[in-house]
């Protein structure tokens, strides 16, 4: 992967259908967004698709903006510099946010808000110290599994993958 950028809307998993994936997709057109939007049956999580990991952040804000009672993430990773970042919101409130390496090569630029649980046992693993400049050695893949997002993971046999919403 050379580059990877996605926000991650929640979604109410007894309700979960095509229509909430849709009407997310509409609200962000009116909005003037469109990215691409994907939903995978067993994550409670929607995702949209970002070509640009370093705008990440920023985007994720916005649509937290407009989705006030939704989670939101944010995961990015350009490997051509080390660079990755990750988000959280619980509607606009700032639960998390970690970046390093899009402004400052191989450097924490950013690390505000409440450590996730997840954080020692994925970052001890691949050597990252929140909080330390240093040198990133990451995988972004990992945290995408471990928080059942979609388009992470192995699909059942038989299972879609994503399904796709087109926006026009």
């Amino acid at each position: 992967m050379a580059k990877f950028g996605a926000i991650y809307l929640s979604i109410d998993v007894t309700k979960k259908s095509i229509e909430e994936v849709e009407n997310v997709a509409a609200i962000l057109v009116k909005q003037g967004y469109l990215f691409t939007v994907r939903y995978h049956q067993d994550s409670p999580w929607i995702q949209l698709y970002i070509d640009e990991p370093e705008n990440v952040i920023s985007y994720a804000k916005q649509v937290a903006r407009i989705f006030p009672n939704k989670q939101t993430l944010g995961l990015a990773a350009y490997t051509v510099s080390d660079s990755v970042s990750f988000c959280y919101f619980q509607g606009e409130n700032i639960i998390r946010l970690l970046q390093s390496g899009f402004s400052q090569e191989r450097q924490w630029e950013i690390i505000e808000g409440e450590k996730q649980a997840w954080e020692d046992e994925l970052f001890s693993k691949l050597t990252l110290e929140i909080g330390k400049i240093g040198m990133v050695s990451y995988h972004i893949q990992q945290i995408g599994v471990l928080l059942n997002l979609p388009g992470f993971g192995i699909p059942r046999q038989g299972e879609p993958w994503t399904k796709e919403v087109t926006q026009e």
